[in-house]
């Protein structure tokens, strides 16, 4: 395993956390943004079944 080498010094840990902090204006988008359960349910698209020729005779 090539993890089991991998060591984590403070500044990594440091720069991971603000890397992984939102910026402002993200924080406030997703706060006006409405949760996933609070949105309305979208419709599936409804798909007609596919069109098939009737069988020529000849």
């Amino acid at each position: 395993m090539a993890l089991q080498s991998l060591q984590i010094n403070a500044i990594t840990a440091m720069r991971a956390r603000d890397v992984s902090r939102p910026t402002q204006e993200q924080q406030e988008a997703a706060d006006r943004r409405p949760l996933r359960d609070e949105a309305p349910r979208k419709e599936p698209p409804r798909r007609e079944p596919p069109y098939r020729e009737a069988p020529r005779r000849g």
